[in-house]
């Protein structure tokens, strides 16, 4: 449909053939990546500007000219790891995490605090050199976050742990609670899905009214990694109770050691097999 062409003496069906052609257009040229669905009572000169900006921000995307942050950034001056002081190097770190701001390239570091010294490192020896977009698209930042590069396996252990006892302090897990792993085994050896786990846990937690006076601490966590496959294996132990209250307001307390044991696949670690005072798998 060439510009100013029209099908139609009506301006709104002008507008609702030529939206047609855009989506036809765009679907044409980015296939199953584009996925749209209109609001039927979206008005189609709105409709119709979305679809044109969408257009325009696909093709300076495809067109766009990549450097590394580095380039991208200036090129500032700054000094090696080795030769930086303890006393300069917190004051780099902020000045180069402003730089990367004003430029829409942002650092999350989800599981610190880490050394100065750590962060310095990275933006200087690994993210300066990562390839972005030349000119950074308006209102789009660029994300990056330090544990994609370099995983704190100990930190998401414990995540793992926090999250897998207040859940199960709730009584609340189904089959999608990415804690527990795909397949897991039970005392005896047998192998269970995730949704057999979660149902035996639900048959459990429905012979109770609630849960009450739960605590429970975190006394160790360790980890091995296979690096040829990126597999690893782990575990958390500790001392954990509770109170499980029956409809007939009687009160069973439970306490003693747990240990939740844990596979990583896919820089995810899971739960595969684990011991808690008053369940049995």
């Amino acid at each position: 449909m060439e510009q100013g062409e029209t099908f139609s003496d009506d301006p709104q069906e002008n507008l609702r053939i030529e939206n047609e052609f855009l989506k036809l257009k765009l679907k044409a040229q980015y296939g199953d990546a584009f996925q749209m669905g209109i609001n039927a009572e979206m008005p189609p000169e709105i409709e119709n500007q979305f679809l044109k900006n969408m257009m325009a921000f696909e093709d300076e995307y495809a067109n766009a000219e990549y450097s590394t942050i580095y380039e991208r950034i200036g090129k500032p001056v700054f000094k090696p790891v080795a030769q930086i002081t303890t006393a300069e190097i917190k004051l780099a770190v902020k000045n180069i995490t402003t730089l990367l701001a004003k430029n829409y390239i942002s650092l999350d570091i989800c599981d610190g605090p880490y050394p100065d010294e750590t962060i310095y490192r990275f933006l200087t020896e690994e993210l300066f050199d990562i390839k972005v977009e030349r000119k950074p698209v308006a209102g789009i930042d660029s994300h990056f976050i330090y544990e994609e590069f370099h995983p704190n396996h100990k930190a998401d252990i414990v995540k793992r742990t926090h999250t897998f006892l207040q859940n199960f302090f709730k009584r609340h897990f189904n089959e999608y609670c990415t804690e527990l792993s795909w397949h897991c085994i039970t005392a005896e050896g047998v192998q269970l899905t995730r949704e057999d786990v979660v149902s035996k846990m639900n048959i459990f937690f429905e012979a109770f009214e609630k849960f009450t006076s739960d605590a429970y601490n975190i006394d160790e966590t360790s980890f091995e990694l296979q690096e040829a496959d990126s597999r690893g294996m782990g575990f958390a132990e500790g001392v954990l109770k509770y109170d499980a209250v029956m409809d007939n307001g009687e009160t069973m307390h439970y306490e003693g050691p747990y240990k939740l044991y844990m596979q990583m696949e896919d820089n995810w670690w899971s739960i595969f097999y684990f011991v808690v005072p008053g369940f049995k798998c």
